[in-house]
């Protein structure tokens, strides 16, 4: 019974942490750059920001598909980050996005 308890407090105490996430304005995309196996984008209205690592098993190479399609087709995209307090307005070189939506608009 002190297990399911325990088991039940760490869940509730760690749900917050797994929430955590910024969600930076959709805007249309730029440019994009693969730098070895980082891809960059910049977005209109916004500074370089990093999507991801192309090396890593994490769902880069899906936004970055993704991305090279809003591209190309002028749509806009919004870009999260698993990060409460990401700071979309500044140049990012190192945190990987989470998440990638897309619009018809």
């Amino acid at each position: 019974m002190k297990t399911i308890l325990y088991f039940s407090i760490m869940t509730l105490v760690s749900l917050p942490a797994l929430a955590a996430r910024t969600d930076c304005p959709a805007a249309k995309v730029l440019s994009i750059q693969i730098e070895g196996q980082k891809v960059m984008y910049q977005q209109e209205g916004a500074s370089w920001r990093t999507l991801g690592f192309l090396n890593k098993d994490d769902g880069t190479k899906e936004r970055y598909s993704a991305l090279l399609t809003a591209q190309a087709t002028g749509k806009k995209v919004m870009i999260g980050y698993s990060v409460d307090n990401y700071d979309c307005s500044a140049a990012n070189y190192g945190t990987a996005a989470h998440v990638l939506r897309t619009y018809n608009q």
